[in-house]
């Protein structure tokens, strides 16, 4: 697990090529970008909410959403939710970091290390590992995404035609409720466009790994303005084909669509959705989901790639110390030993001198 990306792939200029590189860093650096790219930015993933939930018809556009949750909820307001969804996304981006470095890992050992540093062969590479870690993601985070959707819309009556959504209950009291309400299968309402979902990182991952072999500088440390660029523009790409996924899957996860048979499934809902409101309703929340990832992917890469090589510089230091010490340690025990050996050789020698011409009593 420890062994580098550069020698499973042949000496490719891969970013993940760094010495004595382990998987946990991956995992590591992306909680602590994640948690803190969307700290930063919620009331735009908030707002991206409620907007998904904008009744057919209406044409209310997100500065006035945000002014009448502003008026009508306070500025906390527009921060309800955000424990768990700061939970729910740096635990995803996280988990599927990790699991995206050990997908390739293990497809390259399963392929023999004959990757060629091609732009096919490496982006398939990307390909089959982002599926791999957007289907345990998906599946994993899909509860948190339900508690945080419900608590997003709680009070959600600013909106036209909206009708009030039932107040969530705070902490593990909230997973309780929905299981004694709805039975434990609403934990994991819209799993499959999460699952799908994931594409939308998949795309991301594969185009930002493409540019990151191709186009940065410095693969073990790129500067940020080029994290930013490459990341930013991934996920605009990504964000606009998947916005219609998101919307259902937000109109799967309110409560006051439970039991509803026009959004009993994903297809029922985007068939609905379609019928309703045509394109316009499949596209609900564009503005704000993209003024949203786009400076939250920025952030969230940036502070990534940043923390990796301060988690790598760190842990090989430590490492270098520590066989530093063990080395000094075993010189002194060596030197301590010698001279022990050294005092009872001569003190030995001394002693047999001295009986040397003494008569021996029996």
């Amino acid at each position: 697990m420890t062994q580098s990306f550069s020698s499973s792939l042949n000496g490719s200029s891969r970013c993940v090529s760094a010495k004595n590189e382990h998987l946990w860093m991956h995992g590591a650096a992306g909680v602590m970008g994640a948690s803190t790219a969307m700290m930063l930015f919620y009331p735009l993933d908030f707002l991206r909410t409620r907007m998904h939930t904008i009744h057919q018809g209406s044409r209310t556009m997100p500065l006035r959403s945000a002014r009448e949750i502003v008026r009508q909820e306070g500025l906390r307001g527009m921060y309800k939710g955000i424990g768990v969804s700061v939970i729910s996304h740096s635990v995803g981006w996280g988990l599927y970091l990790l699991t995206f470095r050990a997908a390739q890992q293990r497809i390259t050992e399963l392929l023999g290390g004959k990757v060629e540093d091609f732009m096919f062969e490496q982006s398939s590479l990307d390909f089959m590992s982002a599926c791999v870690a957007a289907t345990i993601t998906g599946t994993v985070v899909t509860p948190l995404h339900v508690i945080k959707t419900r608590r997003q819309l709680c009070d959600a009556n600013h909106l036209p035609n909206c009708v009030r959504a039932q107040p969530l209950p705070p902490g593990f009291a909230g997973v309780r409720a929905i299981v004694r309400r709805e039975g434990w299968k609403a934990m994991f309402r819209g799993l499959g466009p999460q699952v799908l979902l994931t594409g939308n990182t998949i795309i991301q991952v594969t185009i930002y790994e493409w540019f990151r072999r191709h186009m940065f500088t410095n693969h073990e440390n790129p500067s940020p303005l080029q994290v930013a660029l490459a990341s930013g523009f991934s996920k605009a790409v990504a964000c606009t084909l998947f916005n219609p996924l998101e919307v259902v899957r937000t109109c799967l996860q309110d409560h006051r669509n439970h039991g509803r048979a026009e959004f009993k499934s994903m297809w029922t809902g985007l068939q609905t959705i379609w019928r309703s409101e045509g394109l316009h309703g499949m596209y609900r929340g564009l503005p704000v989901n993209v003024a949203r990832v786009i400076p939250t992917t920025m952030m969230a890469f940036v502070l990534y790639e940043k923390s990796l090589w301060a988690i790598r510089t760190t842990y090989e230091m430590a490492e270098s110390l520590h066989t530093a010490g063990a080395a000094t340690s075993s010189t002194s025990n060596g030197i301590k030993g010698g001279a022990s050996g050294s005092n009872i050789s001569t003190a030995s020698s001394s002693k047999a001198s001295r009986s040397v011409g003494q008569p021996q009593f029996q």
